[in-house]
């Protein structure tokens, strides 16, 4: 059995209880932000839904990088030779509200874990990244022998946000952690900033740029992998035979209440560009289309079998899969979001992205899956969902 399928039967059956920079390229400016974009395609009206309390966050996705909706570890997708970067330029950020002031001398927020200078990054045109773990994670598991990796490798600033109870507490308060961090890193940076979430952490920054409307200033991109947008009908199944689940599951059910409230009207804004990466391979976001958002001009909606069709990777490997590296890194260092037309199918049926240590990774993954684990078995347990908070 391969680590991934061991992982994903892990998953369902336990009781829920410095090489040198890129050359900069420059970004388009941002464009209004007054108009939303994007029909909510199953969004259910009359729910007021409310934002996150403050305080501490609860939080978000993957094993072996994350669970639940969003998970990373596990074994690579099908493919062999040694992994190569990727040769696109970096891109610079976006004009900001802040660009040329001088960033606010200020501690990072509790659960926030920076890498670099981000004024300096954003100034050689290397977009500071906020990352976003998954559902039964944490920062370390989920991103720190990946894409953390790859971002210290061209020298972009990077924070990693860790969400309270490994991202199984309830989301609308974990969404303060990652408001908290957009404002942070955007303030240091002086300039927008980059969102970078596997699984729920590919969804909670919506909830953050939604109910927390000055936050959209601050993005330029939002690169998803695996996000549950839209939920997933497998927690749905999962909740209701175990009558309990833990708060995120319970939210992260397909036509949950905290996802109707999410999704009803825009689910997209203007000045935003979303790359929505996902695998028709997923055993957790079920169906995998799912994790797609409306069409709209800001919108990349790509499956990373459309770039490399042989790709067998599943919804944990995403983290660390090369097809999907190849696609996100693009919409990082280009304007708008990931074009399909311009990523090189060169290094497709490599499994792990060039980042990842190919000697590390069966202790990485292990260690990943492990912390899943633990999270998926001391979490406590609701009998129902959390109620939506009002604003």
């Amino acid at each position: 059995m391969t680590l991934p399928i061991l992982l994903s039967a892990a998953l369902l059956a336990v009781p829920v209880q410095a090489p040198a920079p890129h050359p900069g390229t420059t970004k388009k400016p941002p464009a209004a932000a007054a108009t939303p974009t994007g029909a909510a395609p199953d969004a259910t009206a009359g729910v007021p839904p409310a934002p996150a309390a403050t305080g501490p966050s609860a939080s978000a996705v993957a094993p072996a990088a994350a669970t639940g909706p969003s998970a990373t570890a596990v074994a690579p997708a099908a493919g062999t030779g040694a992994p190569v970067a990727s040769s696109a330029p970096a891109a610079a950020t976006r004009p900001s509200a802040t660009a040329g002031k001088p960033a606010a001398k200020t501690s990072a927020p509790a659960g926030l874990h920076c890498t670099g200078d981000p004024a300096a990054s954003a100034r050689a045109g290397r977009t500071p990244v906020l990352l976003i773990h998954g559902t039964t994670s944490n920062a370390k598991a989920n991103f720190s022998w990946n894409w953390d990796r790859a971002f210290d490798a061209e020298h972009r600033a990077h924070c990693d946000v860790d969400l309270p109870d490994s991202g199984n507490g309830d989301i609308q308060v974990a969404a303060e952690r990652v408001v908290r961090g957009i404002r942070y890193l955007h303030r240091a940076a002086g300039a927008r900033i980059d969102l970078l979430g596997h699984s729920q952490g590919g969804m909670i920054g919506r909830w953050a740029l939604k109910y927390h409307p000055d936050t959209r200033a601050m993005v330029d991109d939002y690169v998803s992998l695996a996000a549950s947008n839209h939920g997933t009908r497998e927690f749905a199944v999962q909740c209701a035979a175990q009558t309990v689940c833990s708060a995120a599951y319970w939210q992260q059910r397909a036509g949950s209440a905290f996802l109707t409230a999410l999704n009803e009207g825009p689910q997209t804004w203007p000045g935003v560009d979303y790359t929505q990466i996902y695998t028709r391979y997923d055993e957790i976001i079920v169906p995998y289309r799912l994790s797609a958002l409306p069409a709209a001009p800001n919108v990349t909606n790509v499956a990373v079998q459309e770039l490399c069709p042989l790709e067998t990777v599943e919804h944990f490997g995403l983290a660390y899969d090369n097809a999907a590296w190849l696609l996100g890194i693009d919409a990082i260092r280009h304007p708008g979001p990931a074009r399909l037309s311009r990523v090189s199918r060169a290094t497709c049926g490599r499994p792990l992205m060039p980042a990842v240590n190919v000697f590390l990774f069966p202790s990485n993954s292990a260690a990943a899956l492990a912390q899943s684990t633990r999270s998926m078995l001391t979490t406590p347990q609701l009998p129902d969902e959390p109620a939506l908070r009002h604003p």
